[in-house]
C-alpha cells in the first residue's frame, strides 16, 4: 500500500512538472493593423510627368502559429495578407490641346499574401506581461492588384487648363508591382494576459525588402512599419 501512494505521488509530481514546462507551449494568434509604406511605389517621374505618391492607410491582418523551443525562446509560422495604395498624379501641362477627357489621377489598391518565419526571444515577463523581440523572414506574393483613372471634369475645379487628352486608361501601373518579393522584418511583441489561457498583443513592426518594388526604384529598398493589435491563445 506504501509502494502503491509513493508510486501516485510520483506519478502526480511527474505530471505537475511537465504541465509547468509545458506553459504555453502551443500559441495561436490573431492581429491586424495599419500599413505605411516606404519607397512603396515609383520614384522617378516620367515623359508624362507623373509624380507618385503613397495613397490612403493601407492594413493588414494575421493568423500565427508558435511553439515554444525553451523558457525564453520559441519559433512562430504567421500568414499574412496586406493592402495597400498608392497614386501617380499627372502633369496636365504636358498634354496636347485636343479637347476630350484627359485622365488626371490614378489610383492604384496592391493585394499581397505573405508568409513569415519568426524566431521570438523574450527580454521581459512580470506577472502579467510578457515582451518579446521577433526578428522574422517574409516571403510576399500578390494575389490582386486594381487601377482605377479619374478624369478632370469639364468644369475644370480643380484650376487645370480645359484643354484635354485622350489616352488609354493607364493600368499598367498597377502590374510595375513584382509577382512575389523577398523581406526581413523585426517586431516587437507586447503581451498583457487577461485570463489563463489569452492575452492581448501589442506589435509594432518593421519591414525591409531585399529589392525595390519596382524596377525604377533599384538602389532604394522597399520598406514597411506596421502597428498591430490582436489576441493570442495559448494550450
Amino acid at each position: 500500500m506504501k509502494r502503491l501512494a509513493l508510486l501516485v505521488l510520483l506519478f502526480v509530481s511527474a505530471v505537475s512538472a511537465s504541465n509547468a514546462q509545458t506553459e504555453e507551449y502551443i500559441t495561436l494568434g490573431i492581429n491586424g493593423g495599419v500599413v505605411n509604406n516606404i519607397n512603396g511605389y515609383r520614384k522617378d517621374t516620367n515623359h508624362w510627368g507623373q509624380t507618385f505618391k503613397n495613397g490612403i492607410p493601407g492594413y493588414n491582418v494575421a493568423i500565427d502559429f508558435g511553439i515554444r523551443t525553451s523558457e525564453k525562446t520559441r519559433f512562430r509560422f504567421e500568414v499574412e495578407h496586406e493592402e495597400f495604395h498608392y497614386k501617380a498624379l499627372w502633369d496636365t501641362t504636358r498634354m496636347s490641346n485636343e479637347i476630350t477627357s484627359k485622365i488626371y489621377e490614378t489610383r492604384v489598391k496592391v493585394w499581397n499574401m505573405g508568409v513569415n518565419l519568426r524566431f521570438d526571444y523574450k527580454i521581459a515577463e512580470s506577472e502579467k506581461w510578457k515582451v518579446f523581440v521577433s526578428p522574422g523572414f517574409l516571403w510576399e506574393f500578390n494575389i490582386d492588384r486594381e487601377s482605377k483613372n479619374f478624369k478632370v471634369p469639364f468644369d475644370n475645379p480643380l484650376g487645370h487648363s480645359p484643354r484635354r487628352k485622350s489616352y488609354y486608361n493607364y493600368n499598367e501601373i498597377a502590374f510595375e508591382n513584382p509577382n512575389h518579393i523577398l523581406g526581413g522584418n523585426v517586431q516587437l511583441l507586447c503581451k498583457y494576459k487577461i485570463a489563463k489561457h489569452i492575452a492581448l498583443t501589442l506589435t509594432p513592426e518593421y519591414y525591409i525588402y531585399f529589392r525595390g518594388i519596382v524596377k525604377t526604384n533599384y538602389g532604394k529598398p522597399y520598406m514597411r512599419m506596421t502597428l498591430n493589435g490582436g489576441l493570442e491563445f495559448n494550450f
